[in-house]
């Protein structure tokens, strides 16, 4: 299914970064503002030596068994009956995020450009696209993604460079006056919604890769290029919206946008800085519904997913209306069992296949992993 399949560590690189990014750019500068004031930029800093760890222990999952992919190694290392239920768990969390990602894309367009059209239509739309990724193949999407970088690059650092003249240094100080215990629970939470969800690549690298003994650095440089771009973008709102501003606003980084102002000549440009924001997102929906049905296929061991794209959308459609009522149960999701659920997801889950892998490994030396 996915072993003819291969794209260049690069591509890799830029789909594991931008998947990373996805809608914690959205929502991540309030919720650590909330966390620790002016210091969640700091708390970003720390996070993303959390995340470096992370990313160590998913790439060596991969590359235990670099010839697998993660639903394969599910059974490989745990075993028949245990990997399918393992890989049945798997399928439920991919068919939820993306559900959970599309609500973010919907309520987001809704809130702040369609207020009128019902929230459906926007995320049958979005869609739609995400189900032609799905059918054209990984392969196209990564040439696709590929074409599309120095354009976010350029929007990226135009904000940031328009922004300048809004900028106060004021606004950071003082400096660490979070305590421990707050400074603690952002770097978590920054790690958790950026880093935490990348067990989901697993599904395609190293696998997919033309090269995969040499998938370790280009995967860990992925996720450290996000995290690095995540936290400058929280340093910015910090340092034009304030501690008080980004809490305040749903999407601070949005809001960045609407600030540019250069005299009555460039203004108004969040709509063009915001496909910044789309593409990312559309990123990591496209990853969590691809992942879907590749665990799909392999649960219910069918030959292709392709007869299961129509069927799954409308699935992750009706599911995105239901998983999120509203936005208050949407904000107490993310602040109460989201941390929890994205442990079990991303750490107990890799570390349990790496532990029971090597234990495996050393009772049956003679064993070629791959």
């Amino acid at each position: 299914m996915l072993s003819t399949v291969k794209i260049s560590n690069r591509q890799m690189t830029i789909i594991t970064c931008l998947f990373s990014i996805g809608t914690t750019i959205l929502v991540a500068p309030s919720t650590l503002a909330a966390n620790a004031q002016q210091d969640a930029w700091i708390c970003a800093l720390l996070g993303n030596a959390v995340g470096f760890g992370l990313a160590w222990l998913y790439i060596s999952v991969g590359l235990f068994y670099p010839k697998n992919n993660l639903l394969e190694i599910n059974e490989r290392v745990l075993g028949k009956w245990l990997g399918w239920l393992v890989s049945c768990f798997f399928l439920f969390t991919m068919l939820l995020s993306s559900a959970q990602v599309l609500f973010y894309i919907g309520n987001f367009l809704k809130t702040n450009m369609f207020p009128e059209t019902p929230i459906i239509a926007l995320h049958i739309l979005f869609l739609l696209v995400v189900m032609l990724t799905a059918g054209l193949g990984l392969e196209t999407f990564a040439r696709s993604i590929e074409l599309f970088v120095p354009l976010l690059l350029l929007l990226f650092f135009s904000l940031i460079f328009f922004l300048f003249p809004n900028m106060e240094i004021e606004n950071i100080q003082p400096i660490l006056e979070a305590d421990g215990k707050s400074l603690v629970k952002g770097t978590l939470t920054f790690a958790s919604m950026t880093y935490l969800t990348a067990p989901t690549l697993l599904v395609f690298f190293p696998a997919c890769l033309a090269d995969p003994r040499s998938a370790r650095k280009y995967f860990i440089a992925g996720g450290l290029i996000a995290g690095l771009n995540l936290s400058m973008v929280i340093l910015v709102c910090i340092l034009v919206l304030g501690p008080d501003g980004s809490i305040l606003y749903a999407y601070p980084s949005y809001t960045l946008a609407q600030r540019i102002s250069l005299g009555n000549f460039l203004q108004r440009v969040e709509a063009i800085v915001a496909i910044l924001w789309f593409f990312t997102i559309f990123v990591k929906l496209s990853m969590y519904f691809y992942a879907g049905l590749i665990s799909m296929t392999h649960v219910f061991r069918l030959r292709t997913y392709k007869p299961l794209i129509v069927p799954t959308a409308f699935v992750v459609a009706v599911f995105s209306l239901i998983v999120y009522p509203n936005t208050a149960y949407m904000a107490n999701w993310d602040i109460d069992a989201w941390f929890p659920y994205s442990l079990i997801f991303g750490l107990f889950y890799p570390l349990l296949l790496l532990i029971v892998g090597l234990i495996r490994t050393k009772t049956k030396p003679g064993r070629d992993p791959s």
